[in-house]
């Protein structure tokens, strides 16, 4: 059984329908889900930044992002 999605767990506990101890659960396993899917994103955007340097590298073109690599 996965992790119920937000909205329907809030739903759930407000209606008293789900214990506070499963609630926590499925609220921690929510997070531990965004947290991995967040150092994905930041992996992928860190690699996209570098593929873009090194496009820009190989052109006459300056860059003009000012973004923190």
């Amino acid at each position: 059984m996965g992790t119920m999605p937000p909205a329907e767990l809030l739903k759930l506990w407000t209606l008293n329908e789900i214990p506070v101890e499963t609630t926590l659960g499925h609220v921690l396993q929510n997070l531990v889900k965004l947290h991995s899917d967040l150092k994905v994103h930041n992996l992928t955007l860190y690699q996209l930044r570098a593929d873009v340097d090194r496009l820009i590298a190989h052109t006459v073109l300056q860059p003009t992002s000012n973004a923190k690599k």
